[in-house]
C-alpha cells in the first residue's frame, strides 16, 4: 500500500501550518496571529505506516496580517527532492477559536488554544501517485517548549485505520 506516499507530504505540509513564535511559550496569547507572525522553520520526519517509509522534510514559514483574517505561507523541501508551496488563511470565530481555509481542505481546520498548546482538526483530500484522491483525518498538536521553540506531533487516518505520524521541532528565526 504505497499509495499514502503524498498522504505523508501533504502531512507533513499541514503540521507546520499553524507554527508558533516566542511570544506564545512567554505570553500563552490565544491571538493566533501572536504566534504566527513572522518568519519560522520546522524540520522533521514522517513516518507512513502503511509502506514503513520515513520522509524528513524542511519548512520555512512566513505569516502576518492579511486585512481581518491571518496569512500563512509554507515552502517545503522533501528528503527525495520534491518541493510544494501552500498557502493558508485562518479567521478567528471566538475566544482562542479559529478556522483555517485552504483550496484542499474539505470544508475547514478546526483550531483551538489552549495555553501553551494549540490542537488543530480537519480532513484533507489527499492525491496519491497512482491518481487516486482520498480524504484523509489529521490530528496536530503543538507543545511550545521555552521561548522560540515548539515540539510538533501529527496524527493522519483513514477513517479509523491510522495512516502516520511526524514529529517536527519548530523554531522562531531571528528578524
Amino acid at each position: 500500500m504505497s499509495h499514502f506516499a503524498h498522504p505523508s507530504r501533504f502531512a507533513v505540509l499541514l503540521l507546520v501550518s499553524l507554527v508558533a513564535s516566542p511570544a506564545f511559550a512567554r505570553e500563552k496569547s490565544s491571538a493566533l496571529k501572536t504566534f504566527l507572525s513572522g518568519h519560522l522553520t520546522a524540520t522533521g520526519q514522517f513516518h507512513n505506516y502503511l509502506d514503513g517509509s520515513t520522509r524528513g522534510v524542511r519548512v520555512n514559514l512566513h505569516g502576518a496580517p492579511y486585512g481581518a483574517a491571518f496569512r500563512l505561507v509554507e515552502d517545503s523541501v522533501y528528503s527525495d527532492g520534491e518541493k510544494q508551496h501552500r498557502v493558508w488563511r485562518f479567521s478567528k470565530v471566538g475566544d482562542g477559536l479559529y478556522v483555517g481555509q485552504r483550496s484542499d481542505l474539505i470544508g475547514h481546520a478546526t483550531v483551538e488554544t489552549h495555553g501553551n498548546r494549540i490542537d488543530i482538526a480537519y480532513r484533507a483530500r489527499v492525491p496519491t501517485k497512482d491518481g487516486k484522491i482520498h480524504d484523509l483525518d489529521f490530528k496536530e498538536t503543538f507543545v511550545f517548549m521555552q521561548s522560540g521553540t515548539a515540539d510538533y506531533r501529527l496524527k493522519v487516518s483513514l477513517g479509523l485505520i491510522p495512516v502516520g505520524q511526524a514529529h517536527l521541532a519548530v523554531r522562531k528565526l531571528p528578524r
